[in-house]
């Protein structure tokens, strides 16, 4: 799979001067005639690979809060309270109660207006929840990348693993490179970045179990 993959590459590049070189039909009119709208710049996405000094070795130590963010505590802990009151007053009947925006649309989803969905944090619980998120994507990521580098070929054979067990390692690497990518752009420009990450395991089966 992984001398598929990059015989594939190869017949890309070797096609890239092709694909550059030809020619491109135009017709010379200029967006003001035609009513063509420039395209808007895309919004800048954050880097998915490391920002950070990372490093690897065995853990030791405390966990602590230090450098966690906070602000006024208004109380020790949150009151248990009854369900809010409008909580449970939709009519759960199997019917139908508001007029559909659209055919087969039913009424009180958002963007169902037709407005253009925006994904950002609503508030402070948002971006703490999806930070903690984001923190578990980019340990994921690092720890895939990390045993894929540490363990030689003939460490993972010698564990009963294949060259497609490590492929699949580097798949789900790739994933968390997508859902790293998500999360950041989410939180913004503050979004955090990769930790220092300290494993325990020694051997390709410890890193496995981990």
């Amino acid at each position: 799979m992984l001398y598929a993959k990059s015989s594939l590459a190869s017949v890309i590049l070797a096609l890239a001067p092709v694909i550059i070189a030809a020619p491109q039909s135009y017709s010379p009119v200029s967006a003001a005639a035609s009513n063509v709208v420039p395209p808007v710049p895309a919004p800048s996405v954050k880097s998915s690979q490391v920002t950070g000094a990372t490093s690897h070795g065995p853990y030791s130590g405390t966990a602590t809060t230090t450098g966690a963010l906070t602000t006024t505590v208004l109380a020790a802990s949150i009151p248990a309270l009854p369900p809010n009151p409008t909580a449970t007053t939709y009519p759960s009947d199997g019917k139908l109660h508001s007029p559909e925006p659209a055919p087969y649309t039913p009424a009180g989803g958002l963007g169902t207006n037709g407005t253009e969905p925006i994904y950002n944090v609503r508030s402070d619980f948002d971006y703490e929840s999806l930070a903690v998120a984001l923190y578990q994507e980019w340990i994921e990521l690092d720890l895939f990348h990390d045993g894929l580098a540490r363990f030689s070929v003939a460490d993972f054979e010698a564990a009963g693993l294949t060259a497609t067990d490590r492929f699949l390692i580097e798949f789900m690497a790739d994933q968390e490179v997508g859902h790293s990518t998500l999360l950041s752009n989410i939180l913004g420009a503050q979004a955090p970045v990769q930790c220092t990450y300290n494993y325990p395991y020694t051997t390709v089966r410890e890193f496995i179990d981990f």
